[in-house]
């Protein structure tokens, strides 16, 4: 997610489709000013939860055994808790970009998760208890936590909503409608507020106006090859004829976007973004009803194709860590923390050039169908996230430690793991085990120890890393280009 500050941030992630859903459902139900606390307890014969909702219970009986939620309920809770909460995240309304978030964002958040249990079971009468257009594997013996610890090697799109398909049905649906809603507001406090945060189409089209490029894009661009299209948009390479550069742009219909306010503050947001390690914004170009939105092109691809393909040298690895750190203590500069660092969203260029993206529509020109399955699961997340203590910038140091094994073994920690179990480990076991600890050099084990401490006083900042005698020994940056070359000729990839 991307540098905004708190409301705009926020609706982003909850915002719902107006136009798709039925008005009634929000409009008039149980009380909303009814505030049930609910204490989650532990069943001292089973060692199990106890006080969870029911679908939540059952989901966590599948993927985590009674001894596991015996020693670590606290883990187990949190880690059912923030499952649910990152599956309504992903539900949200189509997200043109994935901007950084902002510490106030992350309180704002704090409070939605924390209220999260309490709703859910103040209308626990409306659950899916019924089976009403439920999976019958959850309950079948087969799928129980014994026989549901890992994932396929390969995790496909059909193995992963397979797994989400063990959530109520009804209740998903239940939670999308409810999340976003004070429960101590009225329905009528709650209209007005939605109806003042947002700006008319009129005034939305008319800033935009203001700060896009008078040129018309169908003139200036000519489109060279199509990367794929989303919910939001339409990705493409072009060539500017301006400069005979290459881009990419996403092409947005702005009819189909039921929050375009969203998308200005996004805008306003890159425009004020820029740095030699991040892919940047060029410019934005209205065109009637599209909005054309031009970035930097990365034509090495990711670095997952390097790290899931390739073995990295120790200098390499310093390199790209190096590069990466500059971007991360440039936006922890500005008051953000990026939150998504992992290799998906480091992108290379041919000449070895590394930058760190976050904007949603980049995952689409580089993204490997089996990682975009993956979108939203927890595995470089930091402890602190799924817990949420002392949450603040350094989660992104944690994750850059991950990133850093996945740059050792190919992958990170539990990716064979569903999320929800790997969100459980996460929490419970702290910093994972690394398989060729004693390969590593001491600077190196060094390095790492820093980036994964789990008490988040003792973990370093970015700009304590870049001083690290780690780095010291990274390889120049044009050493990357022979990786890139072969991972893209073992994955049939080039972006010409």
């Amino acid at each position: 997610m991307t540098g905004r500050s708190g409301r705009g941030v926020f609706g982003k992630l909850f915002a719902k489709k107006q136009s798709n859903r039925d008005e009634r459902a929000t409009e008039i139900g149980m009380p909303t000013n009814v505030k049930q606390h609910i204490h989650v307890s532990k069943n001292s014969e089973t060692g199990m939860l106890e006080g969870l909702p029911s679908s939540w219970q059952r989901l966590l009986n599948t993927q985590i055994t009674p001894a596991e939620q015996h020693e670590n309920p606290d883990a187990a809770a949190a880690a059912v808790k923030f499952h649910i909460y990152t599956i309504k995240k992903e539900k949200a309304p189509n997200e043109p970009f994935k901007p950084f978030v902002t510490e106030q964002a992350i309180t704002e958040e704090d409070l939605e998760i924390e209220k999260l249990l309490d709703k859910k079971n103040a209308h626990q009468s409306q659950d899916s208890d019924l089976s009403f257009g439920q999976s019958s594997e959850e309950d079948a013996p087969g799928e129980s936590y014994s026989h549901r610890q890992t994932m396929p090697a390969q995790p496909t799109k059909h193995s992963m909503k397979k797994k989400d398909a063990m959530m109520d049905l009804t209740a998903i649906v239940e939670d999308l409608t409810m999340i976003g809603h004070e429960p101590e507001e009225s329905p009528i406090l709650r209209k007005k507020e939605i109806a003042n945060a947002t700006l008319t189409d009129e005034e939305i089209y008319e800033e935009l106006r203001k700060i896009c490029n008078k040129d018309d894009p169908y003139v200036r661009f000519e489109r060279a090859k199509d990367l794929g299209a989303g919910a939001s948009g339409v990705v493409f390479v072009a060539i500017d004829s301006k400069d005979n550069s290459r881009v990419a742009i996403k092409d947005i219909d702005l009819t189909k976007q039921s929050r375009k306010d969203l998308i200005l503050n996004e805008i306003n947001v890159l425009k004020g973004f820029n740095h030699k390690n991040l892919v940047n914004f060029l410019d934005a170009f209205l065109s009637y009803d599209h909005l054309w939105v031009a970035m930097e092109l990365l034509d090495g691809g990711s670095l997952t194709d390097v790290v899931t393909e390739v073995v990295m040298k120790e200098g390499q690895i310093a390199a790209v860590c190096r590069e990466t750190l500059q971007a991360i203590a440039f936006l922890h500069s500005k008051g953000t923390i990026h939150r998504d660092i992992k290799s998906d969203n480091v992108l290379l260029g041919m000449d070895g050039s590394v930058k760190v993206t976050d904007f949603g529509f980049c995952a689409n020109i580089v993204g490997d169908e089996k990682r975009q399955t993956m979108v939203g699961t927890p595995y470089w997340m930091a402890p602190e996230v799924v817990t949420r203590k002392q949450y603040g910038k350094k989660v992104d140091v944690w994750s850059l430690g991950i990133m850093a094994i996945e740059m050792i073994e190919g992958e990170p920690p539990y990716m064979k793991e569903t999320p929800l179990r790997a969100l459980y480990l996460i929490a419970a076991v702290g910093r994972p085990k690394i398989p060729r600890w004693e390969n590593l050099s001491a600077n190196f084990q060094d390095f790492l120890d820093k980036c994964l401490q789990v008490d988040v006083d003792l973990r370093a900042t970015a700009d304590e890393l870049l001083a690290h005698p780690f780095l010291e020994c990274a390889m120049e940056l044009r050493t990357l280009t022979p990786l890139i070359k072969a991972a893209q000729k073992i994955l049939h990839k080039n972006y010409d």
